[in-house]
């Protein structure tokens, strides 16, 4: 399908980290439950909407609410500055009937409350095209086409308009049945990130081609680069933990983009849209990948690194490489100058194929989330009222405006030293309120290439958007965003065509058998416990397992959605 939506969800701190939401999507820890009962939505009175609701309506909810998410004393997701905010702006008050810590907890959570019929939020994230699916088929939640031409603003309405495609995920049948979550596009691309100390004493260069890195990854493993005279660092951190093309930091699909397989659906030689890793090329990144891991330059326990964990190795001083986002100097690299004072990285070009190019998958104008609204709501209208309000104010903040620096004074900006910033380094305990939405976050699809075009090219930032950009940004970040421009100029990002597909009736019967087809596959050949050979039986089982079935549902959807279009 597309780049999974784990990618979509990660490649968002690309834009966040800019504007300050560091740890969205790396959190772990157990339900929490509101231990206030969920009150209607209905009020006693006749409320209207003139800008601002009168009397107040509330808003029933759910929330993700990370781990890793810091709170004022006294305050909590029931009780914080940002509702509080937008209560005294809008007239909306929210109401949680429940929050989960983790994004696995949220959806089983809410897949549990669904098929159990329990009370359902009025207002409610998504990320799950299969359970998108089953709640608009139970007629539980309405259209919301009418109520985004009415109530959304200008910053919103124009990056949509920009971006039609982005209504492909919660459209069903022709009707829009949920909000898309805009993405920034190339944002969450990758650079490759390298010890610049280790090449340095070593005498090397950095690799600039796929097969330049065995050299560079050998001497990184064997050559003590680290000086403790002990065999314990390796060339690359890599997050092997599954078939996940696209991580925002340990990714490893660069080699698979190498020989021009990027992970998402693409055109066949027939015209019709296919999978790029059904495709022989397959094997020439599975077999790269295989002599890494047999040769030592990946760690053996990297099957069960997810981005965290191959990024503590880097951050420990025992990885020479690890391929990422373009704002992983800023975070969590500043841990490896804690851990190691003397260690420098420093951002390159991902290394090219034989053929001189290279391809992976980028950003879609959508991160994979959809905010969906129920029929029971009595005032539907609050809920692009609300998403609205992020987009004017946190978005688009206008000079000389209360939000101009952020959204919560001493919160994300404070005055320091006689003047406002919204530096998340330079604010006393920084807090990223805008976490305590319920999307976690907000995004401008071409925001991030605009400004970095301008940024990279000496400019200097103006607007107040443009100021939370380089707030939230180092020498190295911009760096590696000039990297990424270079490799947009050149075309080796593709977009994933598939991307926005609701999930079709395959998908929802056979779609995890093969995720686990695949990833059961890679794992084995890439710790040698099936011969490369074996990829060419796991296509013809693939495919007659259900992924030519699932393909003819992908490409009437795009035939009928997409191509005419």
């Amino acid at each position: 399908m597309k780049k999974t939506v784990k990618k979509q969800v990660i490649s968002l701190l690309a834009l966040a980290i800019s504007t300050g939401t560091v740890l969205a999507a790396c959190s772990k820890g157990s339900d929490t439950s509101s231990t206030s009962s969920p009150s209607s939505a209905a009020t006693s009175t006749p409320t209207t909407f003139n800008g601002k609701f009168d009397p107040p309506i509330t808003l029933t909810a759910v929330k993700w609410v990370e781990g890793d998410n810091k709170f004022k004393q006294g305050e909590s997701i029931e009780n914080n500055v940002l509702d509080k905010t937008i209560a005294a702006d809008t007239g909306i008050q929210m109401k949680y009937l429940w929050t989960a810590s983790t994004g696995d907890a949220y959806k089983e959570k809410l897949r549990l409350s669904f098929t159990a019929n329990e009370e359902m939020p009025e207002i409610v994230m998504v990320d799950d095209t299969t359970l998108m699916k089953q709640m608009v088929d139970s007629g539980k939640y309405r259209e919301v086409g009418d109520l985004f031409d009415k109530y959304a603003g200008p910053t919103w309405k124009e990056a949509v308009a920009a971006h039609p495609e982005s209504w492909n995920l919660s459209t069903i049948n022709g009707k829009k049945y949920g909000f898309p979550m805009l993405n920034t596009v190339n944002a969450g691309d990758d650079v490759l990130w390298i010890r610049e100390d280790w090449l340095k004493k070593l005498n090397l260069k950095a690799p600039t081609t796929i097969d330049e890195m065995d050299a560079v990854l050998e001497a990184f493993t064997k050559q003590d680069p680290d000086g403790n005279g002990k065999a314990d660092t390796f060339g690359l951190s890599a997050a092997l933990k599954d078939s996940t093309i696209g991580r925002w930091m340990g990714d490893y699909g660069f080699v698979f983009g190498a020989y021009g397989v990027h992970g998402g659906w693409s055109k066949g030689s027939d015209g019709k849209l296919m999978e790029t890793i059904i495709t022989p090329a397959a094997k020439q990144a599975l077999t790269k990948l295989s002599g890494w891991v047999s040769k030592g330059y990946i760690p053996q326990d990297a099957g069960v690194f997810d981005e965290m964990k191959a990024g503590e190795l880097f951050n420990a001083g025992k990885a020479g490489m690890i391929v990422g986002n373009h704002w992983l100097s800023v975070w969590p690299f500043p841990d490896l100058k804690k851990n190691v004072p003397t260690a420098e990285f420093k951002p390159y070009p991902l290394p090219v194929g034989p053929d001189g190019k290279t391809s992976y998958g980028t950003n879609n104008a959508t991160n994979g989330r959809v905010i969906m609204v129920s029929k029971v709501s009595k005032h539907p209208e609050a809920v692009p009222v609300y998403l609205n309000w992020f987009y004017e104010n946190y978005l688009n903040p206008k000079k000389g405006s209360k939000y101009e620096y952020g959204l919560a004074e001493n919160y994300d900006w404070a005055v320091v030293d006689g003047k406002p910033t919204n530096d998340k380094a330079k604010v006393p305990n920084y807090l990223d309120v805008v976490r305590y939405s319920i999307p976690k976050d907000f995004n401008l699809p071409d925001s991030w290439i605009k400004i970095m075009t301008k940024f990279t090219s000496g400019g200097k930032p103006e607007t107040p958007l443009e100021v939370k950009f380089m707030g939230g940004l180092d020498d190295p970040s911009i760096a590696a965003a000039k990297i990424i421009l270079d490799a947009k100029a050149k075309g080796y990002p593709q977009t994933d065509l598939a991307a926005g597909v609701p999930a079709t009736s395959t998908r929802q019967s056979k779609g995890s058998m093969l995720d686990k087809m695949k990833t059961e596959t890679w794992i084995n050949i890439i710790y040698g416990k099936q011969p490369v050979d074996s990829y060419d039986k796991f296509i013809s089982d693939y495919k007659a397992a259900g992924y030519e079935q699932y393909a003819k549902e992908v490409n009437e959807w795009y035939q009928a959605n997409i191509a005419n279009k």
